[in-house]
């Protein structure tokens, strides 16, 4: 009787710690980035013009998105799988009265992984928490230069790829409410960045002055956003 009795406190206690849940969580902000290549061969492109161009954007912060199942396991514990939608460019533009020559850089990622949060204070309403993330990071290239002279244009357009790993980690500070949560996220991301090659022919992307030197995207940089759940169990 006396076990008995100590396996039904110990229940009550594990009850009243645990609260195990399911929802659906989405943030959406904005994120910077390093992609040194990419500058690089921005450059690169840029000094092949005929005549003196002008870089117009080169991989400003942009747009990033998260939609994720999540798991709370207990108060202070909370886990959860999804995908990640983050992209940015860059441009260099020559014109004059007789047309133009443009080259458009788009980058995108798409990350898929999980994510551990851990409440470091917490409260009824206010809580927060410590994340970290880690993601398996399929990036794609598209590079298109575009010439138009006296009426007619010409256009050269390749696409590369590669697949590389990231980890990220920061804070998160929600409001909760009954079934939701409400709040922003901040952090930083470390992408190890991955070789790109071309989708079509699978030759890799080189460094135009050495030709042993692969480029690659590098999507590290910090994050912000606002964030919110949806308790759906």
């Amino acid at each position: 009787m006396k076990y008995f009795m100590v396996l039904i406190l110990t229940a009550g206690l594990f009850a009243g710690v645990s609260a195990q849940k399911t929802g659906i969580s989405a943030s959406f902000g904005r994120a910077t980035f390093a992609m040194d290549d990419m500058k690089y061969l921005q450059e690169n492109i840029l000094e092949s013009y005929p005549l003196e161009g002008a870089v117009i954007s080169s991989f400003p912060p942009y747009f990033t998105g998260t939609v994720r199942v999540v798991h709370q396991f207990f108060m202070h514990l909370r886990a959860g799988a999804g995908y990640t939608l983050t992209s940015t460019g860059g441009r260099t533009d020559y014109s004059d009265y007789s047309g133009n020559v443009e080259t458009n850089m788009t980058a995108v990622s798409h990350r898929f992984g999980v994510s551990v949060n851990y409440s470091i204070l917490g409260g009824d309403r206010l809580d927060l928490s410590l994340y970290g993330k880690l993601d398996a990071n399929l990036s794609k290239l598209d590079i298109s230069s575009t010439i138009r002279v006296l009426g007619h244009s010409n256009r050269v357009q390749n696409k590369y790829k590669s697949l590389s790993p990231s980890g990220s980690t920061g804070l998160e500070l929600l409001y909760n409410f009954k079934d939701s949560a409400l709040g922003i996220e901040a952090g930083y991301l470390v992408d190890l960045p991955g070789d790109l090659s071309n989708k079509e022919t699978g030759n890799d992307l080189l460094d135009p002055n050495d030709r042993q030197r692969i480029l690659t995207t590098d999507w590290t940089g910090w994050r912000i956003g606002i964030k919110g759940i949806v308790w759906i169990r």
